[in-house]
């Protein structure tokens, strides 16, 4: 029997259940349902591990993630025979760091909830566990999105080295359906949708490709449901994808609704997917402790660790803010 349960039952009196083979079984089979449930609850509302790749190599007891991005200066030129004034090249470093931040949330069963179980054979009060770790998770969400200033933690959607571009204009406004009647032309829609990919290409020398888009959530909603043209049953979100062999994915997020940069409108994040561009560090994931006798409850508290967003080659991203 688990040593914990043991004193569990031993504080509560319940040596007669202990004695039950039968009763302690189910008990402590109950608990560790409990604990596993808080794992295999998905919110899929919650976006930012889809959108950014996880690093939890970090290891849990570091309080700073550190990361340098290299630069190299330098061509070969055309030499004579014999010469001896060979150009160099040089290579370049900047070192940067953000802090990494622990978070804490817990929660609760009483004696009650306990003898309960115990005598009925029923599952543990399990909103209370699934609370905890969706408390968590939402910070961890909120911190990758817009990261965390006292931590100089870094976003995914306001990093301050990510170049900002604008949609353009068609004459009325530059934006694809807020403020404006009717809405903006599926054509000059994907144009300003190419241009966000262009940019990478043109900001990196074609070293990276953008093959993500995120987007708020209405200018989405339009271009996944709006045809192309009248001539076509293609929307023009798969016209857009049909002809941009770079992009695979093009998915949308709340937090972008008012992200751009007066923080009243929408914003457009073009970028290259890949842990060699960017990740959400995690040193520690969810996990949770035994429980803590208080009172006539016992606390089980519950602990994560996040480093924010590393954003090691912000030439590869691009915001686009007016849509």
């Amino acid at each position: 029997m688990d040593p914990r349960l043991q004193q569990i039952l031993d504080q509560l009196g319940l040596s007669e259940i202990r004695k039950d083979a039968k009763y302690t079984a189910a008990l402590e089979q109950q608990l560790e349902y409990v604990k596993a449930q808080t794992y295999d609850i998905k919110y899929p509302d919650l976006k930012a591990r889809k959108f950014i790749p996880i690093d939890s190599s970090v290891d849990p007891g570091a309080e700073t993630v550190a990361y340098q991005q290299w630069d190299s200066i330098g061509m070969a030129d055309i030499i004579a025979n014999y010469a001896d004034d060979l150009p160099m090249v040089t290579a370049l470093t900047e070192k940067f760091s953000q802090s990494i931040e622990g978070l804490g949330q817990a929660y609760d069963y009483s004696i009650q909830d306990l003898r309960r179980s115990a005598m009925s054979g029923s599952q543990l009060e399990m909103r209370k566990a699934r609370a905890a770790r969706r408390g968590i998770e939402l910070r961890i969400d909120d911190i990758a999105a817009t990261g965390y200033a006292a931590g100089q933690m870094k976003g995914f959607i306001n990093h301050p080295n990510v170049s900002i571009s604008a949609a353009v204009s068609d004459g009325t406004s530059a934006r694809w359906v807020g403020g404006r009647s009717p809405p903006k032309a599926p054509a000059d829609i994907k144009q300003d949708m190419y241009n966000a990919v262009v940019a990478v290409w043109d900001a990196t020398l074609q070293t990276f490709s953008a093959d993500s888009i995120v987007l708020s959530t209405t200018e989405y909603g339009h271009i996944s449901q709006t045809e192309n043209s009248p001539l076509s049953d293609r929307t023009i979100l798969q016209s857009f994808l049909q002809n941009n062999l770079s992009v695979r994915m093009v998915d949308f997020w709340y937090k972008l609704n008012t992200a751009d940069a007066a923080g009243t409108g929408p914003r457009m994040v073009v970028y290259k997917k890949d842990p060699e561009v960017l990740e959400l560090v995690i040193p520690q994931d969810f996990e949770q402790f035994p429980p803590q006798a208080k009172n006539l409850s016992f606390v089980v508290p519950c602990h994560a660790r996040c480093g924010g967003v590393v954003i090691r080659y912000p030439l590869a991203m691009v915001y686009m803010d007016g849509i």
